[in-house]
Order: C-alpha cells, then sequence, then structure tokens
C-alpha cells in the first residue's frame, strides 16, 4: 500500500510495480538484498503518475483552459513551434519524446500567450498513438477554439524503437494535421510549414 505520504497513488499502480521486481528477481537479479532498490515500486509509480494523468483530469483542465480565453480582434496566424513534451506509447509503454509545433487562426478569441502550450502538455499526459495525438491537438485548436483553422507539425522519438526492437536511434516519425484555411489554403499551410522550419535565433 502507499505510505502515509504518498496517499493519491494508486495502490494497483504500486502493486504492479511490486510484481515487475518480483519478476526481476525470478531472472536473477538480487533485488531484494539490494538497497538501491528499497522504496523502487514507490518511486516508479510516482513517476508513472506524474507522466500519465487520469484521462477525467486532463478533460478539465482542458476545460479551464477553454474558459479563459480572452477577446480579440487579432486574425492572422498564431503560433507555437518546438514545444518539447513527453509521452508513452500504448503499445509497449515506453517514453517518447516529442517537439510538437501547434498554430491557430482565431476567429474573435485567443489563448493567452502563456497558455498555448498548456494542450501540448495536457494531451501527451495519456498514453496515445502519436498519430492521434496529432490530431487530437488539431480537433482542440480548431473546432474547440472555434479558430478559423488550426495546424499542427510533431516530432518523435520513439523509446520502443530506440532503445528495442530495431534500435533506430536516429529517425523520428513525424506527423501532421491541418483543419479549416490551414487545409484549403496552400499559401497558409506553406507559411506554417516555413514558420517552423526556420532555425531560431537567440532572442536576449
Amino acid at each position: 500500500m502507499p505510505r502515509a505520504d504518498q496517499p493519491d497513488l494508486n495502490p494497483d499502480l504500486v502493486a504492479g510495480y511490486r510484481l515487475l521486481l518480483k519478476a526481476m528477481a525470478d531472472i536473477g537479479y538480487a533485488v531484494e538484498n539490494d538497497e538501491n532498490f528499497e522504496g523502487t515500486d514507490l518511486r516508479a509509480a510516482k513517476a508513472f503518475a506524474e507522466l500519465v494523468l487520469p484521462a477525467d483530469e486532463i478533460e478539465r483542465r482542458v476545460e479551464a483552459l477553454l474558459a479563459s480565453t480572452f477577446p480579440s480582434s487579432y486574425d492572422q496566424m498564431i503560433l507555437s513551434k518546438h514545444n518539447r513534451a513527453f509521452g508513452l506509447c500504448p503499445h509497449h509503454l515506453l517514453p517518447t519524446i516529442y517537439r510538437i509545433s501547434l498554430a491557430y487562426i482565431p476567429t474573435d478569441r485567443v489563448l493567452g500567450i502563456s497558455k498555448l502550450s498548456r494542450p501540448v502538455r495536457l494531451y501527451t499526459r495519456r498514453p496515445v498513438l502519436q498519430e492521434q495525438l496529432t490530431e487530437d491537438l488539431a480537433e482542440f485548436l480548431h473546432k474547440r477554439m472555434e479558430s478559423r483553422g488550426a495546424a499542427v507539425q510533431i516530432e518523435g522519438l520513439h523509446l520502443c524503437m530506440a532503445a528495442r526492437g530495431i534500435e533506430a536511434h536516429e529517425p523520428r516519425l513525424v506527423t501532421s494535421s491541418v483543419r479549416g484555411v490551414f487545409r484549403e489554403n496552400l499559401a497558409t499551410r506553406q507559411e506554417f510549414l516555413d514558420l517552423v522550419r526556420t532555425v531560431p535565433t537567440a532572442l536576449l
């Protein structure tokens, strides 16, 4: 059971990591006699709980984000690029490192400048395929933000490829999704891609 100072840890999650440690002992690792493994079940469960949020909590935070938009007459592209985030592949439950760029063209409301990266942090805190993550972010920016259009590009380094299997350390999976004017207008889509590819320069 979780300790008193960690009451929110899911006991099934802790029990799962205890079974994992037992499996490691079964293949010859002296985890019970190595003090480095003392408390590993709790630490690992806590780390997993930080990486994967409950689905209802994600939706609650998304709704709060949508409720905190601002009125604006700005009608050009708003872009947040190269957001670094971490996710979990549902096929192997191994981490994925993402670099995410996303843009939208508002109608009459905008997200605050500090909030455009928040949907990235929220939608990546799920065990989800990169393809679905790309679609979900585009749908959020277009349909739920009621924007004129949205575009998302994601580069992912998947540890299920890099650390096991074919051990492909360098390849990145690239996915993109466009909605509204980004889909209908080639010039708008190209502007997004050009801005994403632009090498950043130091601002300070």
